[in-house]
């Protein structure tokens, strides 16, 4: 199975929801019971990230985008690709053991970055 590590940003939580939908499925317990699941993927929502913050730990400097995290057990769907974004290895947040993952697809969209050089060995 190919697994792959992504981020996004979308507008507002009402448009990511929509696109969470996607790949969402409703499922009903023997007590009748609605709950959500994702087919395919996990997901975690980071929701607007906190930047910088000040002495007293306010936030200073908050994003307007609501951040997502998601980790593919196939290829991403395509209607997510405008959203993605890339920042350095590997933000705030990540999937446990998937860091290598998410480096895979910075460093083959953003080769020259410094995260991507593999230094030579030290002899």
């Amino acid at each position: 199975m190919t697994k792959t590590f992504t981020k996004y940003e979308f507008a507002n939580e009402t448009e990511w929801a929509t696109y969470q939908a996607q790949i969402q499925q409703t499922n009903i317990s023997p007590d009748g019971t609605e709950s959500k699941s994702y087919v395919g993927c996990a997901v975690v929502e980071l929701g607007n990230i906190c930047f910088a913050t000040d002495e007293e730990g306010n936030c200073t400097d908050l994003s307007t985008q609501w951040a997502i995290d998601i980790l593919w057990y196939g290829e991403p769907k395509p209607d997510f690709t405008a959203f993605e974004v890339w920042p350095n290895p590997v933000g705030v947040h990540t999937f446990s053991g998937d860091d290598n993952l998410y480096l895979e697809g910075f460093c083959a969209k953003f080769p020259d970055s410094p995260y991507c050089i593999v230094p030579d060995p030290v002899i």
